[in-house]
């Protein structure tokens, strides 16, 4: 199977968890989201999706003949496959959320790799790895995050609550394309939640 094919599998596999799926460290229903800024509403990663939203997937209704053709080097097989990719690329906003202020869980992803601590805009992604270690998930589900004033983050791979104003706003970074900007009040780090038995 060809790196392409293998990429476009990952990206509709990426986006069908990102919106499905609920993390463990998603549940707000814990104090420590609480002590937060009440003004903040509680976002989770599939409310960045519009809830009618249905993730193309560009092999669904091909043929494994179509399939071979769609990979075979031709000028007619790469040009679909860039319009294919156009259309999987396609990962729609909510409209409702802009300017509000919410608070959101993730894992932050440096736009520079130099071992840094302190960070005036990053990306905020769902998964730890995100745009590393796998393709970057749909823009829906990246926030490209901004500060007035740098913040210290000592490990970006624990997770973070993020709370301040976001926008539908299309970023490019040189590791993702964001569907959200959000302009920073806190970065917070996220704790797990406190079983009952233990309180």
């Amino acid at each position: 199977m060809s790196k392409r094919i293998l990429q476009l599998l990952t990206f509709v596999a990426l986006l069908c968890v990102s919106v499905a799926a609920t993390a463990w460290w998603w549940n707000n229903d814990d104090e420590d989201a609480t002590a937060l800024d009440e003004s903040a509403t509680v976002i989770e990663w599939p409310d960045l999706v519009p809830a009618d939203f249905v993730p193309f997937d560009p092999l669904a209704d091909m043929t494994r003949d179509e399939i071979d053709v769609l990979f075979d080097g031709s000028d007619e097989s790469n040009a679909k496959l860039m319009e294919l990719d156009k259309l999987a690329s396609y990962a729609p906003t909510v409209p409702e959320l802009d300017g509000e202020q919410v608070r959101l869980a993730g894992y932050v992803v440096p736009l520079e790799f130099d071992e840094q601590t302190s960070f005036q805009e990053f990306l905020l992604v769902p998964y730890y790895g995100a745009c590393i270690h796998t393709p970057p998930p749909p823009a829906n589900q990246v926030v490209h995050a901004f500060a007035d004033e740098p913040v210290t983050i000592e490990q970006t791979w624990d997770p973070v609550w993020l709370i301040g104003t976001i926008n539908t706003e299309t970023v490019t970074s040189n590791l993702a394309e964001s569907g959200y900007r959000m302009t920073l009040d806190q970065v917070i780090p996220w704790e797990p939640p406190v079983e009952e038995s233990q309180q």
